[in-house]
């Protein structure tokens, strides 16, 4: 469990340090880019270097994950845009419900027919939770234009693209070839590597200033955050302290009911009664997939 409880701190404390960075003055583009390579930098030196890169290119799971690379630094910049302005509440619980694209297909893949009524219960749960949650707070800008004049398309963007990721990191986590050594490193340091990439390209062509002493602690911070997330979701996945089609859900949940808390405390945010009520769900549907199920 302990895996599992720095999965959730690391995941949680991405979208606190997405909320700080306009509080902060850093450039988000390039505290995102720093991110990568730190995170990069810190994956390889621990996977063994040159010989297990080479060696990931001749798993059946490099094509997947390196396309799945490409798309880290736009999906992780528009997690920090919809941090920044429609909140931390609305960024966890949109990501979170993703959730629902890898549960399903791992019930799929390892028998509906092991689901306990605690664990049906839960993912039923799970559902009206984050929807209330995401809902919460929006009165401001819903109704008044379309909705695709809005930035609330955002979140609809990252529920498939945060499913795809977590479908792919959990389909693949206890694969045969993760048995060797500094695989498991490696297998995370593929996406880091490519979105650093693809944020230098991007800052490249956009003619940016050089990074501030701010941006680049801030990146520093970021990337040993955004690592940690993914480093220590692999090993809980691999230490079966859970089924695996409940260590998406449950972490997701436990997420959202962190962020809401630290949002309260941290940054002062406000919880009208859809909030509240998706909070509440949101820890009923975590303790009966984790007590019951």
């Amino acid at each position: 469990m302990i895996t599992f409880a720095l999965t959730v701190a690391c995941t949680a404390a991405i979208y606190w340090l997405f909320r700080g960075f306009a509080l902060w003055n850093v450039n988000t583009t390039w505290a995102i880019t720093l991110n990568y390579a730190v995170a990069a930098t810190f994956g390889w030196t621990l996977a063994g270097g040159t010989e297990v890169a080479l060696a990931t290119t001749q798993t059946p799971w490099f094509p997947v994950v390196f396309f799945m690379g490409m798309c880290f630094y736009p999906l992780f910049q528009l997690t920090a845009r919809c941090t920044q302005t429609l909140g931390v509440s609305v960024a966890t619980v949109a990501t979170k419900l993703s959730m629902a694209l890898p549960v399903l297909v791992f019930l799929w893949a390892d028998g509906w027919h092991e689901v306990t009524w605690g664990q049906a219960a839960g993912l039923l749960l799970a559902f009206p939770a984050v929807v209330i949650s995401s809902a919460a707070g929006n009165e401001e800008t819903r109704g008044k234009r379309p909705f695709w004049k809005t930035l609330h398309w955002m979140p609809l963007v990252m529920f498939f693209g945060s499913g795809g990721i977590d479908l792919v990191f959990g389909w693949f986590a206890q694969h045969e070839s993760m048995r060797a050594p500094g695989m498991q490193m490696a297998f995370a340091s593929i996406p880091f590597t490519l979105g650093g990439a693809v944020g230098l390209i991007h800052l490249g062509l956009s003619r940016a200033s050089l990074p501030s002493w701010r941006d680049m602690l801030a990146g520093l911070t970021l990337g040993l955050t955004n690592f940690g997330s993914l480093y220590f979701l692999l090993l809980a996945y691999d230490a079966n302290v859970m089924d695996r089609a409940m260590v998406v859900p449950t972490l997701n949940l436990t997420v959202i009911v962190l962020a809401t808390v630290a949002g309260l405390a941290l940054f002062r945010d406000r919880l009208d009664a859809q909030a509240r009520w998706g909070v509440a769900l949101a820890t009923a549907a975590i303790g009966l997939m984790m007590l019951v199920g």
